[in-house]
């Protein structure tokens, strides 16, 4: 206790035993009866009162409202007249110290109320402005529930907002006009669909290994076919990226940039139609180096870097314009940005743990999401909102899939499944026991959708049936753990990438 404390209590001694002096010699004047304390008897009444107001006083500094903010903290000291910091002191020790001066100044004789549970005295101060508050809410709650919270954007983000609505519209307006198209062909003639179905079966049961390659040195993260199936890159543990001919997996050349392992690779969906010029961005990579780069054909140096992210990144994903390009990392944001300018044109948060998947609806007009935290959100990139939530997974979700037709998206989770989601009716559809051991990948059929690739740490790959959820194909062969998968566009070849240090074309 200080010095000045002490004093303090010495003269409030004093005051009290006066006061007790007084009080004794005015019953003694009016009884005769009464005999008049000793002196020592006075100074026990007085140390006993001293006591009993020292615990009083404890008590309530226990039930204060201290800041604990250090600058607010200093602006109650101040208000005190107190020093707001002493030689040595740090800001637990200054808090307390403005505790034991907000208790010195407490009023005894005012009524005190026992907190009840958590609740402080400031908070008992401020009850009745809170049962205002509340009921100010109650009344005003429908309008607080159209209420919505955003963060302004740049005037990039609201002029590419507007190009992918139009864009996502005429998408949206050819997706649906084939899927007609496809369904009456189906319609009319019943059975050659059911025969084509019954050889595309027999067909991915004769999948078998055509070639295997050691690709590096360290395991190969992932692996990804280009569109129109004549090349696939492979990324590594090793920071490289490495491009091959298909089908004779000719290595054609070594792309270096990244300082990290490679952990997401997305080819522009514009490659192999002949519209991109050789020195234009054909490829994106994300890595463990919290940037993403874009690399031509030719040249072998990036054309541009995507730097922002807090940490490594996980995946990475082509916009199907190939205007933008959306990358999540482990930041628990995803991120948007201009492929031709390199500039961040929106970070969305969202999920509570870090990102591992992201991809595009095939309109262009919607993102899903997932991670660690094992739940897929869908985002409407035209307004930034938040449009559904996918919760069933029970551990951390690594891969994320969009069905061509838009209907449907697929999740692979470290709790062994694979999840079916119905946009439209938004909830699971369909949940596959799919493997022993963590799903690292999904892939679905690209452009008709009827059959699902997932991969897995039990060191397999495997192949189910999109319309009854058949397993077709289980592909073995790789001696380590399975960390990607890809197919084809015209689904006669399959590419895995796995920590055995090798790459596997199937067909």
């Amino acid at each position: 206790m200080s010095d000045v404390r002490l004093q303090a209590l010495e003269r409030e001694t004093n005051a009290r035993l006066e006061k007790l002096k007084a009080v004794a010699a005015a019953n003694a004047a009016s009884s005769s009866e009464q005999h008049e304390l000793s002196a020592s008897s006075q100074l026990a009444v007085a140390r006993q009162q001293e006591l009993k107001n020292t615990i009083e006083i404890r008590k309530r500094a226990r039930e204060l409202a201290v800041p604990t903010n250090d600058n607010a903290v200093k602006l109650k000291l101040r208000e005190f007249g107190e020093p707001i910091a002493l030689f040595g002191e740090a800001a637990p020790e200054r808090r307390e110290r403005l505790r034991d001066v907000m208790a010195a100044n407490l009023d005894l004789d005012a009524p005190f109320e026992p907190a009840r549970g958590a609740e402080t005295a400031l908070q008992r101060a401020k009850r009745p402005a809170m049962h205002e508050a509340v009921a100010a809410v109650a009344d005003g709650v429908e309008e607080k529930r159209k209420e919505s919270f955003f963060t302004e954007g740049p005037e990039e983000l609201k002029t590419a907002r507007s190009w992918i609505a139009r864009d996502s519209l005429a998408r949206a307006a050819r997706r649906l006009e084939a899927e007609r198209t496809r369904v009456e062909r189906e319609a009319s003639d019943v059975a050659a669909y059911e025969n084509s179905l019954s050889e595309l079966g027999r067909r991915l049961k004769g999948v078998a290994n055509q070639l295997s390659n050691f690709a590096d040195e360290r395991p190969i993260s992932f692996v990804a076919f280009a569109p129109g199936s004549q090349l696939v890159a492979t990324g590594s543990w090793s920071n490289l990226i490495k491009l091959w001919s298909v089908p004779d997996c000719k290595q054609i050349s070594t792309l270096k940039g990244h300082t990290e392992r490679i952990s997401g690779l997305a080819w522009h969906p514009l490659v192999g139609g002949g519209s991109l010029a050789p020195t234009t961005a054909h490829l994106v990579s994300a890595a463990c180096d919290g940037t993403a780069k874009l690399w031509p054909l030719e040249g072998g140096k990036p054309l541009g870097e995507l730097k922002g992210h807090v940490g490594r990144l996980s995946r990475v994903a082509f916009h199907p314009s190939g205007r933008f390009v959306v990358t999540a990392g482990f930041d628990t944001t995803w991120r948007l940005w201009d492929a031709q300018t390199c500039q961040e044109l929106l970070l969305q948060e969202g999920h509570t743990r870090a990102l591992y998947a992201v991809c595009c609806h095939p309109d262009g007009s919607l993102v899903a999401s997932a991670g660690l935290d094992a739940v897929v959100r869908l985002w409407d990139v035209r307004t930034g909102r938040a449009v559904q939530t996918f919760q069933g997974h029970v551990k951390q979700i690594l891969g994320l899939d969009c069905h061509p037709h838009g209907l449907t998206l697929a999740s692979g989770s470290d709790d062994h499944t694979v999840r079916l989601w119905d946009l439209r009716k938004k909830k699971s559809l369909y949940t596959l026991p799919a493997h022993s051991s963590l799903i690292s990948h999904v892939r679905y059929e690209p452009g008709a959708g009827r059959f699902l690739l997932s991969t897995s740490y039990d060191n397999k790959v495997k192949l189910w049936s999109t319309r009854d959820y058949a397993l077709l194909k289980t592909m073995e062969g790789h001696e380590g753990r399975v960390m990607c998968g890809d197919i084809a566009d015209d689904g006669k070849h399959f590419a895995t990438a796995a920590m055995d240090r090798t790459w596997k074309l199937w067909g």
